[in-house]
């Protein structure tokens, strides 16, 4: 999911979010910054309630950049002309802190324009903890929870409530660039240990073995260390324990000790990763599944990648891998909660995640992954299906802190990479911070 969430950028924590909701709120009630949606399907573009004529309203709204948007259109013009409703369409910010912030403005001032939000694990735990989504389990379909996973169920969960109906599913996979491998004469690894002894074989000429994020403040080595720590049998919440421990100092070493990461590896994100890879400077990248997607869709990048996918290397406990969400959910504020529970049945229907997967979102449903059409529509599905029974799939910290716990984890861990503070340091320092984001 780059996850499907192709690029999570800088996000403000929870706390700076509900500060800045209510001076957003103000601006709502004043007429100001009101959403530009677009219509799907007839009728003036209203927000919510009724359309011209008196027909019934229902905006839903979604990513701004998804490659071939048009299936997008096809499946709300699709519901559009089964329930006899205008559906509108409301296009939410590429970047994702931009998201959250414009999401969170209009949800707590009580807006009541926007009905359906596509929304990820972050900015459902923190909405549904604010109290702006309907809980979902009496309004649509039971067979569409009963389908999806208990993981990634429970990413969609607060105090046992379901807020969101998962509608795809991201999972870090483990690429390598089966070039460089076949050039260096080495098999692709299977254990840390391995991807050291593979690495310093790659590492030369400017190329690294293997690259990850270590960006601080966008989430995205918040999601690196969930991935490297869960194979240790840990995670950020517990960073004094010896899974942790032995994670960081892993992490670390493949920087300073091994030197088979880059070292400006403490600047790396999602689009300067990518571009590494892309020009074959990286021989190893752990990252979301969002590149299949790419390469499907943009076929010219196909040639480029000489992409190879593998399971995860086996860490100290298991070679699991970190799964993600994006799904649909409700607003509270919404005039329209049954229509748009009607909206998110039919969005989950089977023809409906075929249309989805042509935009390269990997539908949450197990079985739909081996669906020939699915598997057609989109270039991962088998990889992620494989994923989904071969490896251990670990969810990432979901809390009503979690933008707060993510903040502060980053904070010191990208001291740490960068040489500013040592282990110990890191560890009690971490912890604290934690701990802390908590409260």
């Amino acid at each position: 999911m780059e996850p499907t969430s192709d690029i999570l950028s800088s996000v403000m924590n929870r706390r700076k979010l509900l500060q800045q909701a209510g001076r957003g709120a103000a601006g709502v009630a004043a007429g100001l910054a009101l959403p530009e949606i677009f219509a799907a399907c007839g009728g003036s573009t209203g927000g919510g309630g009724t359309g011209s004529g008196g027909s019934q309203s229902l905006t839903v709204a979604y990513w701004t950049n998804i490659p071939k948007p048009e299936n997008l259109m096809t499946v709300l013009n699709g519901f559009a002309k089964q329930s006899g409703a205008k559906v509108n369409y409301f296009a939410l910010p590429e970047a994702f802190g931009d998201d959250v912030q414009k999401l969170t403005t209009y949800l707590s001032s009580g807006y009541t324009g926007l009905d359906v939000l596509w929304l990820d694990d972050f900015m459902t735990a923190t909405f549904s903890s604010a109290g702006w989504l309907s809980p979902l389990e009496n309004m649509i379909s039971s067979e569409n929870f009963s389908s999806i996973a208990p993981a990634q169920l429970k990413l969609s969960t607060y105090n046992g409530h379901k807020y969101r109906l998962p509608a795809n599913v991201g999972s870090v996979i483990f690429f390598y660039r089966k070039d460089l491998f076949d050039k260096a004469g080495i098999s692709v690894p299977t254990t840390w240990d391995e991807i050291v002894q593979a690495g310093q074989k790659l590492t030369k000429n400017g190329v690294y073995g293997i690259g990850f994020a270590g960006k601080n403040g966008n989430t995205q080595l918040f999601n690196e260390m969930c991935y490297w720590m869960g194979q240790a049998g840990a995670d950020p919440l517990h960073m004094d324990t010896p899974g942790a421990r032995q994670a960081l100092k892993f992490v670390y070493d493949l920087i300073h000790t091994y030197k088979i990461a880059p070292p400006d590896t403490v600047a790396a994100d999602y689009t300067s990763l990518r571009t590494s890879f892309e020009n074959g400077k990286l021989a190893m990248w752990p990252t979301w599944d969002g590149i299949y997607a790419q390469i499907a869709l943009f076929p010219a990048f196909a040639q480029n990648y000489q992409l190879g996918v593998a399971h995860p290397p086996k860490g100290p406990q298991n070679n699991g891998t970190i799964i993600a969400n994006w799904g649909w959910a409700i607003n509270k504020y919404s005039k329209n909660q049954d229509l748009a529970a009607k909206f998110i049945d039919y969005a989950a229907s089977q023809s409906s995640e075929v249309l989805l997967a042509k935009t390269g979102s990997t539908p949450s449903r197990t079985a739909a992954l081996s669906d020939p059409t699915v598997e057609q529509a989109l270039i991962q599905a088998k990889y992620d299906a494989d994923y989904v029974q071969n490896v251990d799939l670990h969810y990432r910290l979901i809390t009503p802190q979690a933008q707060r716990v993510s903040d502060a984890f980053e904070a010191v861990v990208n001291k740490y990479l960068n040489n500013q503070i040592d282990l110990d340091t890191a560890i009690s320092q971490g912890q604290q911070a934690v701990n802390q984001a908590q409260q």
